[in-house]
């Protein structure tokens, strides 16, 4: 197994590369390091410092060096989101590249402990609740995270007497960045309230996890049963109330169409209320629900359409609709395989020039499949995959470049335009991964 380790430098991921041997036996270890450029000559000193950690220990490295805060400020994003796109990207493109089947982050135990945190107050609901994990990368290969059940104590403490050197970074101490304000000063409260608050909050974190593969579970069981027969974009309102947990499946299928908490919680409480809930209208940015007698409907309000657009300008990673979008741009290799695993699909970079346009499905798109000669409505391209209100919500189009209304050049990643398709006479492939 070939396995890329992610060194900063600091602590945490200097243990793991001290420790690489035993952490991963027998595999095959190179080294990533990314260079943000946020510290100036700190930074530089970082790259230094892991260049010659692995001279001395015989490891390959790979360095990356990023214009971060350009790019966050063009994306509109955090410095902190905007490092994290970027590594991301730059580690999926390593992975293919090169043929590495993993990448090893040196996250911890306390890691874990501030993440399930910052979801808590950012209110990621029960899925937020898991922390972290190994998971897929966009485009194949494995996100590893070895460390989690290793606290920073034990980290510091294993350093310390094995005498492996590392770098400290300025910005741990900073109370500009939300996860420094809870390692810094909500940690310490709850080291007092109980000494073994991590290994109490990592088994917790275990137990959301496995509650919530039970909510998904009855999610992805009650949810088909509601959808009014002949009508995907409707709920069946008796159907929806016979549930157990009904006021879970309705958030359920709302929440991906961008309704917020508050307009679900008055819907709610609408069908609890027993009295007259016909004729009502509730509105997210780009979707509106209107009630009947019995019938949730929904549609796309007409007044909102730029607002769901992503325009992808070159290769990079993306996020839309909640989802990470990879983007590569490649000569098309001697030995390509036109058969894509799920979630991704590929295109003559020729026909499909940047920039192009993401946006949601709306009602007229229309689109000629791969290997048909016809048109296709996408209403019944999710009759055909049997894609009901929850998966129609998350759905992304593409738009085709040729800017006929309404056409889609991909539903992805299921489908891809006949004319898009790769050809024996393609030179360069787009790559599209649906994270």
């Amino acid at each position: 197994m070939r396995i890329l380790l992610a060194v900063s430098g600091g602590i945490d991921s200097m243990y793991m590369a001290a420790r690489a041997g035993d952490i991963f036996p027998g595999a095959d270890l190179a080294v990533a390091h990314c260079n943000f450029g946020l510290r100036g000559e700190e930074s530089d000193g970082d790259e230094e410092f892991v260049r010659s950690w692995c001279a001395w220990n015989g490891l390959p490295i790979y360095v990356k060096r990023f214009e971060t805060s350009e790019f966050a400020s063009t994306k509109g994003i955090s410095i902190e989101m905007a490092a994290r796109e970027l590594r991301y990207a730059w580690f999926a493109e390593l992975l293919s590249k090169e043929h590495f089947d993993a990448v090893a982050v040196a996250h911890n135990a306390n890691d874990n402990a501030e993440t399930l945190m910052l979801n808590l107050l950012r209110g990621t609901g029960s899925r937020g609740l898991r922390g972290m994990g190994d998971r897929e990368m966009p485009g194949g290969g494995l996100i590893l995270r070895p460390l989690l059940g290793t606290t920073r104590e034990e980290i510091s403490s294993w350093m310390t007497v094995n005498g492996v050197p590392h770098r400290e970074d300025s910005t741990n101490a900073s109370g500009n960045y939300k996860r420094n304000k809870i390692r810094n000063g909500v940690f310490p409260i709850f080291g007092e309230i109980n000494p073994s608050y991590l290994r109490t909050l990592g088994s917790d974190i275990r137990h959301f996890a496995q509650v919530d593969d039970i909510a998904e579970d009855y999610f992805r069981t009650s949810a088909p049963a509601v959808t009014v027969p002949g009508k995907e974009d409707s709920i069946s309102i008796p159907a929806l109330l016979g549930l157990k947990h009904w006021e879970y499946v309705l958030f359920r299928i709302l929440e991906p169409y961008g309704f917020d908490e508050n307009v679900i919680l008055a819907l709610s409480a609408l069908l609890r209320s027993g009295g007259t809930i016909s004729g009502k209208t509730f509105e997210a940015p780009a979707w509106k629900a209107v009630t009947t007698s019995s019938e949730i409907i929904l549609s796309r309000r007409e007044t909102d359409s730029e607002g769901i657009r992503l325009t992808i300008p070159g290769p990079g990673e993306y996020s839309f609709k909640g989802r990470n979008i990879l983007v590569k741009c490649y000569d098309r290799p001697r030995d390509l395989k036109l058969q894509r695993q799920e979630g991704c699909l590929i295109a003559d970079s020729s026909k499909l020039p940047f920039p192009f346009t993401l946006r949601g499905w709306e009602a007229g798109d229309w689109m000629v499949p791969l290997g048909l000669n016809g048109k296709k409505k996408l209403s019944d391209l999710f009759v055909d995959l049997k894609w009901g209100l929850p998966m129609k919500g998350k759905a992304i189009v593409l738009e085709h470049p040729d800017g006929r209304e309404g056409h889609v050049g991909a539903l992805l990643c299921e489908r891809i335009g006949d004319s898009l398709k790769v050809s024996p006479s393609t030179e360069r492939i787009v790559e599209i991964t649906l994270g």
